[in-house]
């Protein structure tokens, strides 16, 4: 089964993650490609924080990296690795108790149904494609 997601349920969740952001001070937003770039984008436009495409230069500083989804965690693990992202906090508008990673701000917890983001084709598979 799957669960679709249009742009206005994007603007909602954005605008929810955004709102639970609104004590903290970040100096820089950062989205992991491809789900992570779009909301990341449409944070930095709603927090007026700007975006980076890169990690370079990042050490020491505050930032948050955006995803779409913590579903096994794998993605989100692989950057709390890095030690350019120590200080880095994390947000996802789903999350999937299964998880290895807990992002620190998320919005929806994601049941059993493949979630397809209106990024995504339609007739996505119902695997994350680096696991095919």
């Amino acid at each position: 089964m799957k669960t679709f997601y249009s742009w206005e349920d994007i603007e909602m969740a954005v605008s929810d993650l955004c709102y639970k952001l609104k004590d903290e001070s970040f100096e820089f937003i950062y989205g992991i490609p491809r789900g992570g770039l779009i909301i990341a984008v449409m944070m930095s436009h709603k927090l007026d924080i700007p975006l980076i495409t890169s990690l370079d230069g990042m050490y020491g500083k505050k930032f948050l990296i955006v995803d779409d989804i913590a579903d096994t965690g794998r993605t989100l693990e692989k950057s709390k690795k890095l030690e350019v992202c120590q200080y880095a906090k994390y947000a996802t508008i789903d999350y999937h108790k299964q998880s290895i990673v807990e992002p620190d701000y998320w919005i929806n917890e994601k049941g059993d149904k493949w979630i397809v983001y209106p990024w995504e084709r339609d007739d996505s598979n119902e695997i994350q494609d680096y696991l095919v």
